[in-house]
């Protein structure tokens, strides 16, 4: 079974464009009408989910298995991290700067800070915090006012289970199969009672360094589910039977309260990893002009508010996937081909190693 889950030819690439365009659909809900009630995903799942909602617990379980693999390919902890932060920060660090010469004044919003350097380190400090720099006054008469780029904040526990990954693997415990198992049913058990009880819990001082403890609660088993699915590939058979058991599953994880938080972290993996890897879904040319599915996911929230602060009225959520999914990806091209490849292929460069085009871009 070790082939069909490591093969280089797969369909990683198409589904996270697919799952970036979702998100941009999601979104076109509480973007165009200041509510997402409408959302089919809300509606289908009981309001457990929306399809963001899904969308990024689906990147974090493909980051899960490609940053696994990634770091057992690198030729040293040095090298995985220069990877890492080839992908993440040259993205985050342009959009910033757009944000602020661009969407800001479009927004009417205004950088907060006493003076000038205080909102120099506003900018600059929040960035590097792969997150939004405060601010106040943006697209205030929109039907979701007051943010300007609200799918960022995903980035910075992205960035996070980077570590995580790389603290695994420098420890041994990546290689670990019982240790990741148990980790990965401690984190869901933690993920079921966090959405039960909804704890109120800040994290305090640790928590503005390391994330809401809420989100954690509801991303870590996602990308646990990732990184166990890539230490047990060879043993994971990939059968009718498993995967028509995985779709009731999450059928009823849509009828069955906390059943998405329960069902998804196995179910969803395991359906998204047959997809991707099937050799009867021949896919996996989608990467060819690129991977705009990073710059997709990080210009789509502002282009739609500045959609709709340009209409000035509450449209119909398709109407604005519509109007925003060709200048999104316009940008995410631009993004791509001006700042991303290049920083990924001068990292490469560093230390030339033999590892599948997918892992290097994920």
């Amino acid at each position: 079974m070790k082939a069909i889950f490591d093969q280089r030819e797969n369909n990683i690439d198409f589904v996270r464009i697919v799952l970036a365009l979702l998100v941009i659909l999601s979104h076109s809900y509480p973007l165009s009408l200041g509510h997402e009630r409408t959302e089919p995903f809300m509606l289908v799942s009981r309001g457990q989910v929306t399809g963001g909602h899904i969308a990024v617990d689906l990147f974090f379980i493909l980051s899960g298995f490609l940053i696994s693999a990634s770091f057992e390919r690198s030729s040293s902890p040095m090298s995985f991290l220069r990877k890492r932060v080839a992908r993440i920060y040259p993205g985050v660090i342009l959009v910033s700067l757009v944000t602020l010469v661009l969407f800001a004044p479009l927004a009417h919003a205004r950088v907060e800070g006493a003076s000038l350097v205080s909102k120099i380190v506003n900018v600059v400090g929040n960035t590097l915090r792969l997150g939004e720099w405060k601010y106040t006054g943006a697209f205030a008469t929109n039907p979701s006012p007051g943010v300007m780029n609200g799918s960022l904040w995903s980035i910075y526990y992205e960035f996070w289970c980077y570590i995580g990954v790389l603290i695994l693997g420098l420890t041994g415990l990546l290689r670990s199969k019982k240790v990741l198992a148990v980790l990965f049913g401690a984190s869901v058990v933690v993920s079921l009672l966090f959405a039960y009880f909804k704890f109120p819990l800040s994290g305090g001082i640790i928590g503005e360094v390391l994330g809401y403890p809420p989100f954690w609660a509801r991303l870590l088993p996602m990308y646990l589910a990732g990184v166990v699915f890539y230490r047990f590939r060879d043993l994971i058979p990939v059968t009718r039977a498993t995967i028509v058991t995985c779709l009731l599953a999450l059928a009823v994880a849509c009828v069955v309260p906390l059943g998405y938080t329960a069902l998804f972290p196995i179910a969803g993996t395991y359906l998204v990893m047959c997809f991707c890897f099937s050799r009867s879904i021949p896919l996996h040319r989608t990467n060819r002009f690129g991977d705009f599915s990073y710059g997709t996911y990080l210009y789509a929230f502002p282009l739609q508010q500045v959609i709709m602060s340009r209409l000035g009225h509450p449209i119909h959520p398709l109407l604005l996937f519509a109007l925003a999914t060709p200048p999104t990806l316009v940008a995410a091209a631009i993004s791509w081909y001006t700042v991303e490849r290049r920083f990924l292929q001068a990292a490469r460069k560093k230390k030339s190693e033999a590892t599948p085009l997918v892992l290097e871009l994920s």
